[in-house]
């Protein structure tokens, strides 16, 4: 058996997924009757899990532990000492975490055997392109525009990104996929979020912004902040394209993924850098007036749109 005996993946949780399924499909390639035990790591209680870990199955089956979100893990030290002493032979764990502090003892009990598999989210242009690969995995070609938009829709997230792309392939997609389709089809989660708002504001579209907004059930004095700090963006890329100096990469200059940045120049070109700045100082003024109680939130969110909105 090349399967180690415990191992920990932690990073992008469709990495993760990926890497788990691959491990579990090798052990079961070798012990098909192989036990599969899924656990928490917030609900584990590690001197009940040593029990098992170092019990044999009644049946003489192959066990295999997978304790999920283990950055939760409580009495991490107490857990170290379930995972570090000797496991029967047949009994494989699998730790996964989102991310793990360097401090933390799990992490670095596991770094001691050489037991930990990084795979950190994927960023800048490599979002794309690993976006392509999972839809090139289920057998769909798509645009450079279908991948830019199903990026953008998932916020960059390759799970997000794989669970819409199982969706395409479900109803039957044909040809290349492309950026229609992904308008018309692709929607990550049920519920609204404020993006498209940002977006319609950022593209200085009054009557996409109302509608957006009309469609949300978000706190106004929460989403002009978050209005405030789009406008914020878009002010930095506007002073980044304005610049006389050396041309940099928008990802380099402002530290954000190269999707972002495309979908944040898009809508700059339709600001100047003054128009922002009055728009940043309507914000902040009305913001204060919000806190200060002499202006409700909701009046203030849409003075905002006005004013970011209006036409130069």
């Amino acid at each position: 058996m090349s399967e180690s005996q415990m191992i920990l993946l932690v990073g992008d949780t469709f990495r993760c997924e990926r890497a788990l399924a691959e491990r579990d499909a090798a052990l079961r390639e070798t012990d098909p009757a192989i036990e599969r035990r899924v656990l928490f790591g917030d609900e584990l209680d590690p001197p009940s899990f040593e029990i098992e870990l170092r019990s044999s199955s009644l049946f003489g089956l192959g066990r295999h532990f997978i304790v999920r979100q283990s950055e939760r893990i409580k009495a991490a030290k107490r857990f170290v000492r379930a995972i570090e002493g000797e496991i029967p032979e047949g009994t494989f764990t699998t730790l996964v975490a989102r991310e793990m502090k360097a401090t933390n003892l799990i992490l670095k009990a596991c770094k001691a055997r050489a037991a930990v598999v990084s795979l950190p989210p994927p960023r800048g242009r490599s979002v794309a392109t690993s976006a392509r690969e999972v839809l090139s995995a289920i057998g769909i070609e798509a645009s450079p525009d279908a991948v830019r938009r199903l990026v953008f829709r998932n916020g960059g997230d390759l799970l997000g990104i794989a669970q819409e792309a199982q969706k395409l392939r479900s109803f039957g997609v044909e040809g290349t996929l492309t950026g229609d389709t992904v308008d018309r089809m692709v929607y990550p989660s049920a519920e609204r979020t404020v993006y498209p708002f940002f977006d319609h504001l950022g593209e200085r579209d009054l009557a996409g912004a109302l509608g957006a907004l009309n469609e949300l059930r978000d706190d106004p004095g929460r989403m002009l902040g978050g209005a405030i700090r789009h406008l914020a963006r878009l002010a930095m890329v506007r002073v980044v394209l304005d610049g006389e100096g050396p041309r940099r990469r928008l990802s380099d200059a402002l530290g954000l993924p190269d999707w972002m940045c495309k979908r944040l120049t898009d809508q700059a070109k339709h600001h100047t850098l003054g128009s922002l700045s009055n728009a940043l100082q309507a914000g902040i003024s009305l913001d204060v007036q919000i806190k200060s109680g002499e202006l409700s939130a909701g009046d203030g969110l849409l003075r905002l749109i006005l004013v970011a909105t209006r036409s130069s």
